[in-house]
């Protein structure tokens, strides 16, 4: 499935995305700020405790879960970086995984997000 999500991605438009896109959506939909990576990437992880969703159940009988669900995000910090349209793609794919749904409407989610600052979380 997630092959053929990347067919459906329009690199153009990741292309375009802002960081604060990018921050805005994870704010929205329940990511939590964990750490800086350096100054180049944010990690975002979800709220501690939290139970996985259904469609993640079996991951506890994987040899290897964390290689499908590495239990957080990393997002760039500047859409200057040469990988940004990939390092972006990994994490859209890795929040449409979570989300269990399709990458290119997570995409364009994140593509309707103000460019602008990000309000803070009351």
């Amino acid at each position: 499935m997630l092959i053929e999500q990347f067919v459906y991605l329009d690199s153009d438009t990741v292309n375009v995305l802002s960081p604060t896109q990018v921050e805005g959506y994870l704010t929205k939909t329940g990511w939590i700020k964990a750490e800086l990576e350096g100054k180049h990437g944010q990690i975002w992880e979800r709220t501690a405790g939290e139970e996985l969703p259904p469609h993640f159940a079996l991951l506890s009988l994987h040899t290897r879960p964390h290689r499908i669900w590495p239990g957080h995000v990393k997002a760039l910090t500047s859409s200057h970086y040469r990988d940004y349209v990939g390092r972006t793609t990994d994490l859209l794919l890795t929040v449409a995984a979570f989300e269990n749904r399709h990458v290119a409407h997570v995409l364009a989610d994140v593509a309707a997000m103000p460019a602008g600052p990000v309000a803070p979380v009351a």
